[in-house]
């Protein structure tokens, strides 16, 4: 009996000692490793990629206000090279979703990988809409890309704090995106 005693108070002591120690502190987190060789960085792939693609499939569909009134965009049906452009600027921006998501390109786990899969979901959604020739589906497709570029570079490009483009995630900006 005085045995079992003595061990738990031993017990009880060590836990005491281990409880009171202070915790380890949290791991550093190591920078990101640099590109592999022949690896774009995020901005060249946005350069070269990215935008012209979007600026190329924005041309096949929506409108355009200038002084002169409204300006249609979307090709006509027998307009094939625009429709064929505006499917290989899909598909371009699809993939740049899969691209944005690689390894050394990813900013986060979650927020860059959301917007990366917003962008390969947008880029679907206009390729099938391209494809079907389609005037009003290429028109909301193009909306989606714009609210998937929108919300990723709100999120991950600073702005001026006089910016019409404000972080939108920011708690003193009443600005919110297009939807």
């Amino acid at each position: 009996m005085l045995r079992t005693i003595a061990l738990t108070a031993g017990l009880v002591f060590a836990a005491g000692i281990v409880c009171s120690q202070t915790p380890a502190p949290p791991p550093v987190v190591a920078p990101a490793p640099p590109l592999p060789p022949g690896m774009l960085p995020v901005k060249l792939v946005m350069k070269h990629i990215v935008n012209p693609a979007a600026e190329l499939y924005w041309k096949a569909g929506g409108e355009v206000d200038t002084a002169e009134g409204e300006t249609k965009r979307a090709p006509g049906p027998e307009d094939d090279a625009r429709w064929s452009a505006a499917v290989d600027a899909a598909a371009q921006l699809e993939e740049a979703g899969n691209l944005l998501a690689m390894p050394g390109r990813a900013r986060d786990n979650d927020t860059w990988m959301k917007f990366a899969k917003d962008l390969n979901l947008a880029g679907a959604q206009a390729m099938k809409a391209a494809q079907a020739r389609d005037s009003k589906a290429t028109d909301d497709a193009g909306s989606a890309l714009y609210n998937a570029c929108f919300e990723c570079h709100g999120r991950y490009i600073p702005r001026p704090a006089n910016s019409l483009y404000k972080h939108f995630n920011e708690p003193d900006s009443d600005f919110k995106p297009p939807q």
